[in-house]
């Protein structure tokens, strides 16, 4: 995706309501803090390797649940390794004063496979396959979807991605309220 692909999503207000879990993840509270007001998700991901698609069906969903902060990255416009440094160079420009919340599928040991972490600082997207991306992100999130000596990225269950994006975006959206 070319640069002028990019465009400055619009805002709106959160319409979601709070989940039923009373209180909410304590790390995922002390990240948004940090983030302040209307942040930027960057949800990275390919919607061509379903291990890889757990970013852009984050963005679906916060796009759909209107949240409320600018997100980059769903099934619609994905980021991916092809257009990461054009979306970064569009963020910096177009929201210079905003932190940014990148979130994208990780590879690791098998009990690992559904843990969500979130951590202060920034991920290396791709790095698993050996790619030289930049590093994006002030926070960022990670759910681990495979062990790829078990099971490649692209044969990963879609339900597995898709319970684990309903959950980050769940957390999201409740923070952001």
């Amino acid at each position: 995706m070319p640069y002028n692909d990019f465009f400055t999503p619009e805002i709106s207000n959160v319409t979601a309501e709070a989940d039923s879990e009373p209180s909410r993840d304590f790390e995922f509270e002390c990240a948004f803090a940090m983030l302040g007001y209307q942040p930027i998700v960057l949800c990275i991901g390919s919607d061509r390797v379903t291990g890889d698609c757990l970013g852009p069906i984050v963005g679906q969903m916060l796009t759909e649940r209107k949240a409320n902060a600018y997100v980059y990255g769903t099934l619609d416009r994905p980021v991916t390794a092809l257009n990461l440094k054009d979306a970064i160079a569009h963020i910096s420009k177009a929201h210079s004063d905003k932190k940014v919340l990148a979130i994208d599928s990780s590879v690791g040991r098998l009990a690992d496979v559904g843990k969500i972490r979130i951590s202060f600082g920034s991920i290396a997207p791709g790095s698993a396959d050996g790619k030289k991306l930049p590093k994006v992100g002030d926070v960022s999130i990670t759910a681990t979807v495979t062990d790829p000596r078990k099971t490649p990225l692209s044969a990963v269950r879609l339900g597995t991605v898709y319970s684990l994006a309903n959950t980050i975006a769940e957390r999201i959206i409740r923070c952001l309220q």
